[in-house]
């Protein structure tokens, strides 16, 4: 028989989460200068390989993956559920092929914040995680991030999509460059 924990269940998924989050701080503290300017491209792999978690615990829970708005709701439920309860996000669905997921508050950058004053890298890390995890739930959609608190916008703003929809307006806009 498993011992009484003296801490009450609430304030052991806050710690647990708040754990999750400054891990990749600590990790850039002590690895990022030893390992030098291939940190971050290393970074981004684990990130890449977390994201494969997502597709494990939708499955698991039987989360719905099928449209872009069950995408954006179960990449929210997921993300809060990896990186806590401090993460408040909300969704906005525009139709089944396109929906946003408004990030307004991020246990990942309050963290980085507090490790290092300074929020920067935890834009890498979730641009990484979410863009995969978005694929690994539903490989005909990705993810495009519109607005990044961490590179100074208000919030974040990510649209998820279907991929043949986001490649023609890409498209769409390159030759509009030419």
């Amino acid at each position: 028989m498993a011992a009484k924990l003296p801490i009450p269940e609430e304030a052991r998924w806050q710690l647990a989460a708040r754990i999750a989050a400054v891990l990749p701080v600590i990790y850039r503290a002590a690895f990022a200068d030893v390992i030098g300017d291939e940190y971050d491209r290393i970074e981004q792999q684990v990130w890449v390989v977390l994201a494969q978690e997502a597709r494990t615990a939708a499955g698991t829970f039987g989360l719905p993956v099928r449209t872009a708005r069950e995408l954006a709701g179960t990449l929210d439920i997921i993300a809060t559920i990896f990186f806590g309860p401090e993460l408040k996000s909300e969704q906005v669905a525009l139709d089944d092929d396109r929906a946003v997921l408004l990030v307004k508050r991020c246990p990942l950058m309050l963290r980085e914040e507090e490790g290092c004053g300074e929020p920067c890298p935890a834009f890498n890390r979730c641009l990484a995680f979410s863009i995969a995890a978005v694929e690994a739930l539903n490989p005909a959609y990705t993810l495009r991030f519109v607005r990044s608190a961490c590179q100074g916008d208000r919030n974040c703003e990510m649209k998820i999509a279907r991929k043949d929809v986001v490649e023609a307006e890409e498209e769409g806009k390159r030759k509009k460059k030419r």
